[in-house]
């Protein structure tokens, strides 16, 4: 559902001739596709079989922001004047990004419970969840910039992020 909301708002704005582009929010868009990819890249190895209802509700919770995400990622409608999509990214900026903060630290919270406990050294745990970490308190800045070279200097750490997951395999 999350990957047809933003396939769809993508073609609206690519269909439109009342479209002023500007990175930001495209870069955004891309960012929440690559997200969603591998969200379910990630489902797709958890091979834990049965869970709880309660074990299932993070994972529920982890889906809805990503269906509210892809809402946002790109305008749903082009309004007969035109939208320029510098003005769409600083309206919906601080939703945007804390659906973000909402999503990754829903899982990273976990995930650092995790590292907390199976690591044996400081360094480790540092090794371990620094990186991701890091990304989790860009997502909270993000919410709060409004310099385009903030904004600019934010993506561009952000874009790191896919060459991360590509490194990674799981299981």
């Amino acid at each position: 559902m999350a990957v047809a909301f933003e396939l769809g708002h993508l073609n609206t704005v690519l269909r439109s001739k009342m479209v002023r582009w500007h990175w930001a929010q495209p870069a955004f868009a891309l960012f929440i596709l690559l997200s969603i990819i591998a969200y379910w890249w990630a489902a797709a190895a958890n091979s834990e079989g049965s869970i709880s209802f309660a074990q299932f509700m993070p994972v529920m919770f982890q889906l809805v922001m990503l269906v509210l995400l892809a809402a946002v990622a790109l305008p749903d409608s082009i309004p007969e004047d035109g939208i320029d999509l510098a003005e769409y990214y600083l309206e919906n900026r601080k939703y945007q990004w804390l659906l973000v903060s909402l999503y990754f630290w829903s899982i990273h919270l976990g995930y650092l419970g995790h590292v907390f406990t199976t690591s044996d050294t400081a360094f480790d745990v540092l090794l371990r969840a620094g990186p991701d970490t890091v990304f989790g308190l860009l997502f909270i800045v993000m919410i709060f910039a409004k310099r385009w070279s903030v904004i600019g200097a934010g993506f561009a750490l952000i874009s790191l992020s896919p060459l991360i997951w590509a490194a990674r395999s799981l299981g």
